[in-house]
């Protein structure tokens, strides 16, 4: 698992190996939205991944791609809900690039703490 801390800048650039990949994961604020917005780019093979897809608290982004992680937005304050102002990627907001199986092991684990 590798975790990305975000900002309240409007452009985060970051190059990452990671799963025998080398990438550019940039982020880009969308004020209408109020959140991040991303680009994924292979490195290694030149082209992207994916364009402007949106993140969202505790939803899997990539899950639909043939890769072998997702990328989580995680709201530290344990609230579990998305930005309402740029300010709350300070401090209150990360990215977190897990594998597949780490993402549905969390989720087995969710389910059977909420089932007690």
């Amino acid at each position: 698992m590798h975790t990305i801390q975000t900002t309240s800048d409007d452009v985060l650039e970051q190059s990452l190996s990671l799963y025998d990949m080398n990438l550019r994961l940039t982020l880009r604020y969308n004020s209408f939205f109020r959140g991040y917005q991303f680009d994924l780019f292979d490195i290694d093979k030149d082209c992207y991944i994916t364009k402007n897809k949106g993140l969202s608290v505790g939803s899997p982004s990539l899950i639909e791609f043939n890769l072998p992680f997702v990328l989580v937005l995680i709201d530290k304050s344990g609230r579990g809900v998305n930005s309402i102002s740029k300010e709350d990627f300070n401090d209150r907001m990360q990215i977190v690039i897990m594998s597949k199986d780490e993402w549905r092991a969390s989720i087995r684990q969710r389910s059977q703490t909420q089932n007690r």
